[in-house]
């Protein structure tokens, strides 16, 4: 009986290791290289991050998630382990074929800032590759932004040297990014900027869709939620209100004491959050 329970024991620990267990790769597309991991089974969810930061703010994420699902994580091109742009591209592209490099029928989104913007367009664009979406602090395209938001209430520096210099200000002192008393988040962000500064020197061209995206949230028909820090920019909450607004039966959540880079700064809660609505949607 006693080896039983032990032979049980191991098992569980086997199963749950496997589960986190990380596998990595590159998707090669001409002269770039886009870095990605992954670990764990079943649905999949693909987690996409802001335009500061790389793969590995979402590191407390992947080890909870991957538990109960296939977790897919990538760098987009220019930041972390993936290589600077040589040529012209565009972000919708590369996730496109990244699903396809990793053969992903669909899955569900799970992206921040400038992050979720693509992942509003991706939905948009491949309906059928996508089960839910899970945006956070994320913008629309299409819908404006205010004086406040481009020099961050006045507190922007009028000119940095360089992007690492200004990646460093957003992280140490912006009002917004991080909120002012999550010091340990402050220090972590830092350590992962500086892990991988910014080498996104070549940004693809916007290319505006004839129909902006948020005129085009109804279309949207998956379940959807909204996360947004407390003390994010007045801008970001308006943007989540107007993908509230459109996108019918949407849910949209307050998460306490948290700026802009909630995942982050409040990794239990928002793990919390995320799992209670994946574990509602797909029971």
């Amino acid at each position: 009986m006693k080896r039983a329970v032990l032979f049980f024991v191991f098992l569980f620990a086997l199963i749950m290791l496997r589960a986190q267990a990380r596998e990595a790769g590159y998707l090669v597309l001409g002269e770039d290289s886009i870095f990605y991991e992954w670990a764990g089974s079943g649905p999949s969810l693909v987690l996409i991050h802001d335009g500061l930061l790389h793969r590995e703010v979402w590191n407390d994420q992947f080890s909870s998630f991957s538990k109960d699902f296939k977790v897919i994580s990538y760098d987009r091109r220019g930041y972390g382990a993936s290589s600077a742009a040589t040529g012209s591209y565009t972000h919708l592209a590369d996730l496109k074929a990244l699903f396809k490099q990793l053969e992903i029928e669909n899955a569900v989104l799970i992206a921040c800032s400038s992050g979720g913007a693509l992942a509003i367009d991706f939905t948009l664009e491949y309906p059928q590759k996508v089960k839910a979406l899970v945006l956070v602090g994320a913008v629309v395209g299409g819908f404006s932004y205010t004086g406040h938001m481009r020099d961050r209430g006045g507190h922007l520096p009028e000119n940095f040297r360089n992007e690492f210099e200004e990646g460093v200000y957003y992280i140490m002192d912006d009002p917004y990014e991080i909120y002012e008393k999550n010091s340990e988040a402050k220090k972590r962000a830092l350590d992962l900027f500086r892990k991988y500064p910014l080498r996104d020197n070549r940004r693809p061209a916007y290319v505006r869709p004839e129909i902006p995206s948020c005129r085009r949230l109804s279309e949207i028909a998956i379940p959807a939620l909204i996360l947004v820090g407390e003390f994010d920019i007045p801008d970001v909450h308006a943007h989540a209100g107007a993908i509230n607004a459109g996108i019918r039966g949407s849910k949209r959540q307050i998460v306490r004491q948290s700026g802009h880079l909630v995942p982050l700064e409040q990794a239990d809660a928002f793990n919390e959050i995320v799992l209670d609505f994946l574990m509602d949607n797909f029971n």
